[in-house]
């Protein structure tokens, strides 16, 4: 797809993701290049270069948004999001309150909350019960009875755990146990 000036005008005022990496914004007055997504306060168009390849900005002489994280680019995941999602693996056998992710991230957890919604749909304590319920489901299928399964997940309660299950599933433990 050719793209004009008028299209990349037109993605970096949108803030379009779609054209991340397809073209970068660089901005001469402060000697940064962005993608189209940035959230950044938008630049003066008088400010503004754009460049096919990252390359062609850096030779420019301006260097990567920390805001957007251009420079590794398309690798732009948060670097405090592996460790919450190593977290959650390794302890998917108990409950997590989000005081334990702002204490292992120093992040406020209004962001976290936020990227978590915003690019997996859910927040963070709903993205872990799904990994604690993928794993009680595959001890029941690993011959586990289904409440020593809810209890080893963290689950409290034998009715907690099954109503979990249901909303997760679409039918209780005890019948997908059967149906192995």
């Amino acid at each position: 797809m050719k793209l004009n000036y008028q299209k990349m005008v037109r993605a970096m005022f949108t803030n379009d993701s779609t054209y991340d990496g397809k073209f970068y914004v660089g901005v001469h007055s402060t000697g940064i290049y962005c993608l189209p997504s940035c959230k950044a306060k938008k630049p003066k168009l008088e400010n503004v270069v754009f460049y096919s390849t990252r390359e062609e900005a850096i030779a420019a002489g301006l260097r990567g948004c920390k805001r957007c994280r251009s420079e590794k680019y398309p690798d732009v995941l948060p670097e405090w999001l592996h460790t919450v999602l190593n977290f959650m693996r390794e302890n998917r056998t108990e409950r997590l309150n989000e005081g334990k992710l702002i204490q292992l991230t120093s992040v406020d957890i209004s962001t976290i909350r936020r990227y978590f919604k915003t690019h997996l749909g859910m927040t963070p304590l709903t993205f872990h019960r799904k990994i604690r319920l993928n794993h009680a489901r595959l001890l029941i299928q690993s011959g586990s009875d289904y409440l020593s399964a809810g209890y080893e997940c963290g689950y409290e309660s034998a009715s907690g755990f099954r109503e979990a299950f249901v909303r997760e599933f679409g039918q209780p433990p005890g019948r997908f146990y059967a149906r192995r």
